[in-house]
């Protein structure tokens, strides 16, 4: 398949999986509530989040960044080469099962860790919730090898449709919640092990399901796994692999400080009955926010990642420094025009489908480093391709210390109602930081390598015409609003929220249209 059809693909599935899981995410607060007023939406947050931060602090970074250059490194050394991906998938399977029946039976200790704070009726039910969900973590290790191993042969379709039928499972799941069970609104005696079992249980079952898919398309294109064991012919990519860990170490650590504070402030405010925003309505605002990033960033960089990393294999830093670039513009432009949507409506879009502007609150927050966290995350999988970790380590790096002390300042700082709101903003600097770092660090791993990169001042004039055109934009969509005032129905919520996003939309296009930027026909091509 052609990068631009592997694209198309991509962001067809990746869309119907952001739609279903949007449409799980609108059903889950239905059953457990999405802000500080419902205990069970923030016990499972911790519960069904861990597996997924465990994941990435034990394996997650590293089969992501490393992997595919590695197996496409492989691919052209024969036989040998072959040994090596089959002993590379037997250390990380074998292993993520024996650290997954680990992680489990410490469920107790993980859920205090991520909420220190919280009385014992709330961290029994989130440690009950979490016996069921941390099973997930052998799962997403084992879709993460197996989708790698598609992409670097250049197979895309399965691994980005997979996670569409994990939502579809997911979200049974939940409406046989909904539907026979009673509801999961009240405080944490209210909850039977049965409402924990299902609730839990078809999560996990959504994320085995995902991972189990593989097989098939793995089996279509003649893939054998053989478990060989050993080390041989690992060794540079265990050097690539420490910094990665690095990197999503400092990350974990850092959600481990934001989780903390975003919990504690979720039961103060739940005590004093203060409807307010807690970790889970900051979850469910970043879930919001990656949608674009979804979409367009991750399908375009997965669809470039593999020949990127051929064209290092072949020292060819004038091919990679070109396909970066590719990226990147496209990238840009969506990323600044979906913030200005978030930014002038995110309140009016949580409210039609959560009856909350809270969520969105959190989200216009957030959406101000949206630009950065997309533009960092092609960047970094540039130098994974070159063969470099210690860059993107110092991102991630840079990131996790800006996160971790915007989430401590807003817990000194700010009182608990705009404790999530002021790690939002802590979040968005350290991505814009981030976004900084990484692109300084690329251009000094090119030099390294023996390629001057290109010069910036037409590429940086292209931003600040793109972010002036983002900060208008968003100023009329509030304008828009605000003349309006805030509707009194669902369907009030729903035409003003398609009224104003369509305004800022095409104040977007136009003026970037205007200024110069043919991005948008790119795009429709």
């Amino acid at each position: 398949m052609s990068a631009r059809g592997a694209v198309g693909s991509m962001m067809a599935a990746t869309l119907v999986s952001r739609a279903l899981g949007f449409a799980k995410a609108i059903l889950l607060v239905a059953a457990v509530g999405g802000t500080s007023t419902a205990v069970a939406g923030q016990t499972f947050e911790i519960a069904n989040s861990a597996p997924t931060y465990l994941f990435a602090l034990i394996a997650g970074g590293v089969l992501g960044a490393v992997l595919v250059p590695q197996i496409v490194r492989n691919l052209h050394a024969g036989p040998a080469g072959q040994e090596d991906t089959d002993r590379l998938l037997t250390i990380i399977l074998i292993g993520g099962a024996g650290a997954t029946v680990v992680l489990t039976l410490c469920a107790p200790g993980i859920v205090w860790i991520y909420a220190m704070t919280w009385s014992a009726p709330w961290l029994g039910l989130a440690t009950s919730m979490a016996y069921w969900c941390l099973p997930q973590i052998f799962f997403l290790i084992a879709f993460a090898v197996l989708s790698q191993v598609l992409n670097a042969r250049g197979v895309f379709g399965a691994p980005a449709w997979a996670p569409a039928i994990s939502n579809v499972v997911g979200i049974g799941g939940i409406l046989v919640f909904l539907v026979a069970l009673p509801s999961g609104l009240g405080d944490a005696g209210s909850w039977t092990p049965l409402m924990v079992a299902v609730l839990s249980g078809a999560a996990t079952l959504a994320i085995a399901v995902q991972s189990l898919l593989l097989l098939i398309p793995l089996r279509c294109i003649g893939f054998r796994l053989r478990f060989r064991w050993g080390f041989a012919g690992l060794g540079h990519m265990s050097s690539l692999a420490g910094w990665t860990l690095g990197g999503v170490f400092a990350s974990q650590v850092a959600y481990l400080v934001t989780a903390n504070v975003a919990s504690s402030a979720g039961e103060s405010l739940n005590q004093l009955g203060i409807d307010g925003p807690s970790l889970n309505s900051l979850s469910i605002a970043y879930l919001l926010m990656l949608l674009p990033h979804g979409i367009v960033t991750v399908s375009l960089t997965t669809a470039l990642y593999t020949r990127m990393s051929g064209a290092a294999a072949r020292n060819n830093f004038v091919e990679v420094e070109s396909l970066s670039n590719l990226a990147l513009r496209p990238v840009a432009y969506v990323s600044l025009a979906a913030a200005a949507v978030f930014v002038a409506v995110g309140p009016i879009l949580t409210e039609a489908i959560f009856g909350t502007p809270l969520i969105g609150h959190v989200l216009q927050v957030l959406a101000v480093g949206l630009v950065g966290f997309s533009q960092a995350y092609v960047l970094n999988r540039t130098s994974f391709t070159l063969q470099d970790a210690r860059g993107p380590f110092i991102t991630q790096l840079t990131i996790a210390v800006l996160s971790a002390a915007g989430a401590l300042a807003a817990a000194i700082l700010l009182p608990p109602q705009l404790t999530v709101i002021g790690i939002a903003a802590g979040i968005s600097i350290a991505n814009i930081a981030g976004w900084s770092t990484a692109h300084v660090l690329l251009r000094r791993t090119f030099r390294k390598r023996g390629h001057e990169p290109d010069s910036e001042p037409a590429a940086v004039w292209g931003l600040i015409r793109l972010l002036a055109t983002a900060m208008i934009s968003a100023a009329a969509g509030l304008a828009t609003t605000t003349i309006i005032g805030t509707p009194a129905s669902f369907i009030g919520h729903a035409l003003l929220f398609l009224l104003a996003s369509s305004i800022v939309s095409g104040v977007f296009v136009g003026i970037s249209w205007l200024l110069g930027d043919r991005t948008i026909n790119d795009l429709r091509r």
